[in-house]
């Protein structure tokens, strides 16, 4: 029960047998598949929950669909994926987390791409994530979460200007988790995204050492935090004093009529003239 993905945004005919069936068109073998329902009505609730047979291939299948088409629907339904038991999610809250911000990613990488260069030169790397539009296509920067702080750091200076992942040099910056409460404000690629850092040796790889790293600013953290699980209910029921509406749209007319009045003042068009 550990080895499992949560897969959200499912359409009510997504049946268990469909979802097992596109699992394997794309190459995966889960264990079981269980579509969650309403527990009042029955109808499907639009999640699901993907097991496999070790984590490893949980993650791995994660990494590899994240973003793409979920064969055999039409209009198109992707793939969205996410680490779905207790103990990930609550290490996930509670740990501190290591994270850059990759610019410059040109459309052909996806997550597990991302994932595999990152993960090829450091050991505690996380999770990968390519960030997309509404219509699932790649706005052109993502995020790769590091387990260690040193390797996160590492990387600001590693992996910034690499190539061999796309078309284009990768941009690294450091990732700022969100705080709760702020505002965010649209952006597509952080303001100080452009900083280079050198790569030599002896005082001058030092000095670079202690540049103090790019920070990408809250809002593509915000970007990232948006495929998270748990969907916020609304309140759709309102109550409305339609009185109280009147009096206060009301109130300032009459009050300018009633000064009118007071002032004894008249449009010309009324005036007689003798």
């Amino acid at each position: 029960m550990q080895c499992q993905l949560w897969m959200g945004s499912l359409e009510p005919n997504m049946t268990e047998s469909f979802i097992m069936a596109a699992f394997h068109r794309m190459g995966q073998r889960p264990l079981a598949v269980k579509v969650m329902r309403n527990k009042f009505t029955g109808e499907p609730a639009g999640y699901a929950f993907v097991h496999f047979q070790t984590d490893e291939e949980s993650i791995d299948a994660m990494h590899k669909l994240n973003g793409k088409p979920i064969p055999g629907t039409f209009p198109v339904v992707r793939f969205r994926l996410n680490t779905a038991s207790r103990e990930a999610r609550a290490n996930m809250q509670t740990e501190r987390e290591f994270s850059v911000w990759v610019g410059d990613l040109s459309p052909d990488v996806d997550d597990y791409s991302l994932y595999r260069v990152f993960a090829a030169k450091y050991n505690s790397i996380k999770t990968a994530k390519v960030i997309l539009d509404s219509s699932g296509y790649t706005k052109g920067y993502g995020f790769v979460r590091f387990g260690n702080e040193e390797e996160q750091r590492n990387a600001l200076y590693a992996m910034n200007g690499y190539t061999g992942l796309g078309s284009k040099p990768l941009k690294i910056c450091t990732a700022v988790p969100k705080p709760k409460g702020a505002v965010t404000t649209p952006s597509s690629t952080p303001t100080t995204a452009s900083a280079t850092y050198s790569s030599g040796t002896g005082d001058q790889g030092a000095a670079a050492a202690t540049q103090a790293p790019p920070v990408a600013d809250a809002a593509q953290v915000a970007a990232a935090k948006a495929q998270s699980d748990e969907l916020a209910l609304v309140e759709h029921k309102r109550t409305i004093d339609v009185d109280l509406m009147n009096s206060e749209f009301l109130n300032p007319e009459l009050s300018l009529w009633d000064s009118l009045e007071a002032s004894q003042w008249f449009p010309h068009e009324v005036v007689e003239v003798h």
